[in-house]
């Protein structure tokens, strides 16, 4: 839902996820079975520390997941890039008058900025990896930029020749999702520091969601 693939991964939340399991299903029990004494005089005690840690663990897991989850899937013309909720400004909610989605990121399209604080904000985020879609009042609808989108799209000839040790797995993922060499399209789409392709529809720009297949930089 937060995550939808491969983003857990890009963002890195399987670090948090696999603390939480650690601590949760392996460290917690493994400590039970250690201190768990009948008759033992602070037995009582030693279980609701070890569970109060556990239930600390899980709580940090889910909250820092929740903070980093990607918030928006942002059409920027050439490309599109994930942006995590925590690198929304409370202040461009404002201006946007938005608040952050909670059920998963929103696929949003942008528009070029015209306030000169926007201008100033996009050109300082561009020099750390930010962009357009960092700023909620740049946001538009998906649908406005479909001949922008489309007229950037690359087939998918282009990936398979690149990648021709990775064809197989390619027509799989196309396969699967009811696409194929005509009728789709993708363009690159940037998660932090990772570049995979998002699909496209290639009449309408419909997004078809993101191949688990990272792109050369």
């Amino acid at each position: 839902m937060w995550y939808p693939t491969p983003m857990l991964r890009a963002i890195g939340g399987y670090e948090i996820f696999f603390l939480i399991v650690g601590i949760d299903v392996v460290l917690g029990p493994a400590l039970t079975l250690v201190v768990f004494k009948p008759g033992k005089k602070w037995l009582v005690l030693d279980l609701a520390v070890i569970a109060i840690v556990q239930v600390s663990a899980f709580l940090y897991g889910v909250s820092t997941l929740l903070e980093a989850r990607p918030a928006y899937i942002a059409a920027l013309g050439k490309e599109f890039q994930v942006v995590q909720a925590s690198e929304i400004t409370d202040g461009s909610l404002a201006k946007g008058k938005t608040t952050l989605p909670i059920w998963g990121p929103k696929l949003v399209g942008t528009k070029e900025p015209t306030d000169p604080a926007d201008i100033s904000n996009v050109n300082a985020m561009l020099s750390f990896g930010g962009n357009k879609g960092h700023l909620t009042q740049l946001h538009i609808p998906y649908a406005d930029m479909k001949d922008e989108i489309l007229k950037n799209a690359e087939d998918f000839t282009i990936l398979e020749k690149n990648n021709e040790d990775k064809k197989a797995d390619i027509q799989s993922w196309l396969k699967s999702n009811d696409c194929d060499e005509k009728n789709c399209k993708y363009q690159p789409i940037k998660i932090r520091a990772s570049i995979f392709p998002a699909v496209l529809d290639a009449k309408t720009a419909a997004y078809k969601g993101i191949m688990p297949l990272a792109l050369k930089m």
